[in-house]
This record gives structure tokens, C-alpha cells and sequence, in this order.
């Protein structure tokens, strides 16, 4: 079964790509104004960012972000920024002292890194002295193009992994290196990355294409997807947790399958995150009765005024016919924010069995801040996220994690987990 968005849909997902986890109006391809900025106004919307990262960042006392050389960083050169668009590259330049995909200054320039997880096509890691491709989604670019899981990475054009990582590594810390990693695997917009990888003791060379990637995300696509596996239902959000008109689109999947003995719920397709209304909504027709789904704690207000706030937020039964039968959700590095968020609301719920890889892993809920001259947006996480076990959001793991390494035969492993583990079940049930 295959729902279409409506036509004016395809504007949150342009928008995403741009904004990484937030639907907005605008384009991905419009770049940042040129409007002029004097050096005070330059200096003045650099202090207030800094004070807006003391007083709001969630997760400061993660990052250890030496501030020293942060504001040595963001002082330098500033009287060469005369633009909003050159304050822009400047802001979020220095603002990869702290590795996070899930901030950002908005809009970044058309020559800045592009958003993770959206563009992100493979995920792979620093381990030990190796750079190690450890996950592709199934079917996805990556591996059209050649690359598989457990390859490790030589080179990134032309240049040693370990240098090219170390040359763009602006925090120095080592704890940041997989994320570079990543970040230069992802790239900007119209490049070819040139890889060099070793696969079964043969080096090999391949490449992304950016611009293929961007038209790839950008292209027209169904809300949702959905089909029968055997007495299984399965259904997939396909990067639309921020589009409204999933909800009424799952409910109309939902029924389909109200009969079926189990569910899959595949979330391996939610990179740019979405909506807690969305988020909600499908989470809301798997129970019966009120549920906490997450913990949230605002950290300013302790920083503030050394007083903790931390809450549950709930979810209420919506809808008649609960589906109370088992269900799976699958998560993988693109099951990102909201995608987050409905996977460990599930499982807080005791309502799903995960499995997958771990997640995205983005930092918290995000909020944007208005710089006063540049009128730059600064998207930051002010709430920390956790399950409401207490378990970090970020540091959730699947019941039953997939490792993807030297999966010659390209199978869908975590799909095929997830058949097993409901057989399973109906086996035990009869």
C-alpha cells in the first residue's frame, strides 16, 4: 500500500534537508542573504551567541568544549565578516567545537557541510586505528554504488582517513573524530567525495555524488508505505514524522492491518526528525490506556537557579480499535529526533520490541534563538531527552541489535530479525 503526500507536501521534505529536523517554509537551495553587517553588529550577535550557549545548551557538561580556544575561534578574523551570509559560515564553522548534528545556525551557506543524518549515506566509525563502515541502509545509495559494511576507509580524497579527519576536526578532541568522520563522508552540496576503501584485502575506489543524493532525498515519494508479510503487517514512515497528514495516513494503513497478528513499525526512515503531534498520533493507536513515552529536563533552570525540572510527557489512547497485538520497530543510524522518541516511547510503553542498530543518537529537544542584527536562527538542544527508565535518548539501545558487517548477500537483516522474533512469539502463543 503506498500513500502519496499531497502535492504541496514536497516542501517539507526540501525543507528538511535544510533544517535536519525541523519542517519549515523555504528552500533548501536558497542561500543565506547577503545583507550587509558592520564589525559592532558582527561582535554583538557573536556575544550573543556565546552567552545563549552558556545560559541554554543542554549539553555542556558532555561536550567538555574547551571555551577558550571555542571563543579564540569565533574571535578570529571578524573584522573580514562584512555579510550575513559569511557571519552565518563563521557561527557554525566554530560551532563544530561541539559535534552536534542536531544544532546548527540557520540557514547555513550553499558551501557548508549538508545535515545529518538526512545526507548522510553510510555510517561508519573510529575504531581503534581503523575507519570502519559499520552501517548502509538496505538498498540505499551507498551500496548502488559499491560500498558495504565492513569495509574500512583508507582515504577521503586522496588524503589518509586519520589526517583527513584530523585536518577537519576543528573541536581536537578525540571523542569527536567518528563524527567528522561522518561529516566528510556526508559533504557539501555538488561534490564528488573520492573513497578509497579496503573490502576482502583489495583496495577499491568509489565515490558519492552529492548532487545525486540531494535530488535523491528532494525527489517526490509516497507519505507512507505499508504491505502484508504473510499475517504481518508491516508499515514505514518514509521521512515524514513532520508532515500532519501521516497521521490521518497511518490510521488508514492501521485498519488495513487490524486483523493481522503482529506489526512492524520501520522507523529505519526518519533522518530529518518531525513533529511530537505526528510522533503522538501513531504512538496514541497502540495503547489503551495513558502512558508516560519520555522524560524531559530543562537545564537552564537549574543552571540558573540550582532547582531541577524534569517531567513525563504522556500519550492517550486516540481512536477506536487499539492494535494491542505485538509489534516490532526497527531503528537504524537514520531513525532520527522524532523517530528517536517514538522508539523509546514505544519501548517505555512495553508496547514494541526494538531492533535495529542504535539510533541517530541526536542531542535532546531543539529550539531556535533569533540573533538581533543578523537575524540568524541558532537551533540548539534546550531539554534533555531521556527514556523514562532515565536512560539517556542518545544512549538507548535496541533489544535485539543487528550487526551489519559482512552482510554479503545484501539481506535486510533487522526486517528479517524482526519476522523471526514475531514467529517466534506466535509459536509460543499456540
Amino acid at each position: 500500500m503506498i500513500f502519496k503526500m499531497p502535492r504541496n507536501s514536497k516542501v517539507h521534505i526540501v525543507n528538511t534537508l535544510l533544517f535536519s529536523a525541523m519542517m519549515a517554509s523555504g528552500c533548501i537551495f536558497a542561500q543565506t542573504t547577503t545583507l550587509s553587517l558592520s564589525t559592532q553588529q558582527v561582535n554583538e550577535d557573536i556575544k550573543e551567541f556565546t552567552e545563549l550557549l552558556k545560559q541554554r545548551y543542554a549539553y555542556l557538561d558532555k561536550k567538555n568544549v574547551h571555551q577558550a580556544s571555542f571563543e579564540a575561534c569565533l574571535r578570529k578574523q571578524v573584522t573580514q565578516i562584512k555579510t550575513v551570509n559569511a557571519l552565518s559560515g563563521h557561527l557554525n564553522h566554530c560551532f563544530e567545537f561541539f559535534y552536534d548534528q542536531h544544532s546548527e545556525i540557520r540557514p547555513r551557506p550553499r558551501d557548508y557541510y549538508l545535515p545529518m543524518p538526512t545526507a548522510l549515506t553510510m555510517w561508519a566509525e573510529v575504531e581503534s586505528e581503523t575507519a570502519v563502515i559499520t552501517s548502509i541502509p538496505h538498498n540505499g545509495y551507498a551500496h548502488r554504488v559499491g560500498f558495504r559494511a565492513g569495509m574500512t576507509i583508507e582515504k577521503i580524497d586522496g588524503k589518509a582517513v586519520f589526517d583527513a579527519i584530523e585536518a577537519a576536526n576543528v573541536s581536537r578532541q578525540q571523542g569527536a573524530q567518528t563524527w567528522v568522520l561522518n561529516r566528510l563522508l556526508t559533504g557539501t552540496r555538488n561534490q564528488t567525495i573520492i573513497v578509497t576503501v579496503k573490502w576482502q584485502g583489495q583496495l577499491q575506489t568509489l565515490t558519492i555524488d552529492t548532487q545525486q543524493v540531494v535530488d535523491e532525498i528532494i525527489k517526490e515519494k509516497p507519505i507512507l508505505t505499508s504491505e502484508w508479510m504473510g499475517d504481518i503487517g508491516y508499515v514505514r514512515p518514509e521521512n515524514s514524522l513532520g508532515n500532519n497528514a501521516l497521521i490521518p495516513a497511518f490510521d488508514k494503513a492501521l485498519a488495513k492491518y487490524k486483523e493481522a497478528s503482529a506489526l512492524i513499525l520501520d522507523l529505519r526512515n526518519t533522518p530529518s526528525g518531525g513533529n511530537s503531534d505526528v510522533a503522538r498520533g501513531i504512538m496514541s493507536r497502540f495503547i489503551s490506556e495513558r502512558f508516560p513515552y519520555q522524560e524531559h529536563e530543562l537545564v537552564a533552570v537549574e543552571r540558573e537557579f540550582g532547582v531541577k525540572r524534569r517531567w513525563q510527557e504522556f500519550v492517550y489512547p486516540r481512536g477506536d480499535n487499539a492494535f494491542t497485538k505485538p509489534l516490532v520497530v526497527l531503528s537504524n543510524r537514520w531513525t532520527g529526533s522524532m523517530g528517536e522518541g517514538m522508539t523509546i516511547g514505544l519501548h517505555g510503553m512495553q508496547r514494541a520490541t526494538v531492533i535495529g542498530t542504535p539510533m541517530a543518537q541526536l542531542l535532546g529537544a531543539i529550539s531556535g534563538h533569533t540573533l538581533t542584527h543578523s537575524q540568524l536562527n541558532v537551533v540548539i538542544p534546550v531539554e534533555k531527552l531521556f527514556h523514562i527508565n532515565g536512560t539517556p535518548r542518545e544512549a538507548f539501545l535496541p533489544d535485539i541489535v543487528i550487526d551489519h558487517i559482512d552482510n554479503t548477500e545484501n539481506e535486510d537483516l533487522a526486517l528479517k530479525a524482526g519476522l523471526h522474533h514475531l514467529s517466534k512469539l506466535a509459536s509460543k502463543a499456540n
